[in-house]
């Protein structure tokens, strides 16, 4: 169970309902399609559940969670109800970043004797610190996906199809211990390859084209990203051209990248080298986001970022060129910021690979 003293430090609320899937997870380690957690001050925390998760739900006893059951049938409401008047609660936050309009409106109207304030920021930020598990945890499953491109670079030919190679990818992931994707595996090969969340396809790759792969494994919940670009073939000058440039910017905003840097910082320095080689338009996304139990966290790293990069957070840099009717490139890595410095969790070779 997590420590929520730094939420409680945030936010002026007694208690914290958690309802969405996502964030039970975070705080409690404990994976279910159905459940409420209330988090009061002092770490004292009830899950709630139904009897299809009663009895797993015991392994967070230990922690010190107390786990009450509803009744079938019952209303989770009079549950949370009962729960805030025996411990005076008057303030409950909310995940105003994950609930929908109807829940909000549900909630409000049956919890109406409890002030409700939004917290989902403050969630998000607390979440974007990892503990060494955590951190453990992506870095494992980033070493999945590095092992899964060295492999899959045996597969690709002429003739495969774009969906050949996500199917193999994904396999390869799961063979090397993924439990799940982090999310849709992207495959783009040619003139695919100039849309930069292109969907894979039945079109055949071809001698000259371009594959740029965007994948990611789960492990124990947390996400990794990285992006490679290689060649089927010799590619055309330009593609090696914009291949060089898109390196020598993601280079640019490694190198250069320190903790308690700005998320804007690090974009400028990738995006200078892209601008200053003519492709400025063709750069058309932000330079990197972090990631965990989502695919997409803060902080960010893009022209309008006011994030700052701070140490146990994750980034990624992932520059891009894209030219319709031509093709594109991108290379991401996974950054862990550090105290001490900034380490590159992705292995695999960056150099331009010819197949």
């Amino acid at each position: 169970m997590k420590d929520t003293e730094k939420l409680f430090e945030l936010i002026k609320a007694d208690a914290v309902l958690i309802i969405s899937e996502k964030n039970r997870m975070y705080f409690t380690g404990f994976a279910s399609t159905f459940g409420y957690l209330v988090l009061m001050r002092g770490n004292k925390n009830i899950f709630i559940t139904d009897p299809r998760y009663y009895e797993m739900a015991q392994s967070l006893v230990r922690d010190g969670v107390e786990v009450v059951q509803i009744a079938n049938g019952g209303a989770i409401t009079d549950t949370l109800t009962e729960i805030f008047l025996q411990n005076n609660i008057a303030i409950v936050g909310y995940e105003d970043t994950e609930l929908t309009v109807q829940q909000f409106t549900s909630l409000k109207h049956s919890l109406s004797g409890i002030k409700l304030v939004a917290v989902g920021n403050e969630i998000c930020y607390v979440r974007s610190f990892k503990t060494e598990t955590e951190i453990e945890y992506i870095k494992k499953a980033q070493s999945i996906t590095d092992a899964a491109f060295t492999e899959i670079l045996k597969v690709i030919k002429p003739g495969i199809s774009e969906r050949d190679v996500q199917v193999e990818l994904e396999y390869l992931m799961a063979k090397n211990g993924a439990e799940g994707l982090a999310f849709d595996t992207i495959i783009a090969s040619g003139i695919n390859s100039s849309k930069p969340h292109a969907h894979p396809t039945d079109k055949l790759i071809e001698s000259g084209d371009p594959v740029t792969m965007d994948f990611g494994a789960r492990y124990h919940g947390y996400c990794s990203d990285m992006t490679r670009t290689v060649f089927v073939g010799q590619p055309s000058e330009e593609l090696h051209k914009i291949y060089n440039v898109v390196l020598l910017a993601q280079k640019m905003g490694i190198n250069n990248a320190y903790c308690g840097m700005g998320g804007r910082e690090l974009d400028s320095f990738c995006r200078e080298v892209i601008k200053s080689n003519g492709y400025e338009k063709y750069f058309v996304h932000s330079t990197g986001h972090s990631l965990g139990i989502d695919i997409h966290e803060t902080p960010s790293a893009s022209a309008r970022s006011t994030d700052t990069l701070n140490a146990k957070q994750f980034i990624t840099c992932e520059p891009g060129i894209y030219i319709p009717g031509v093709g594109g490139v991108r290379i991401e890595d996974l950054l862990l910021v550090e105290e001490d410095g900034i380490t590159d969790l992705t292995t695999s070779d960056k150099n331009i690979i010819i197949l």
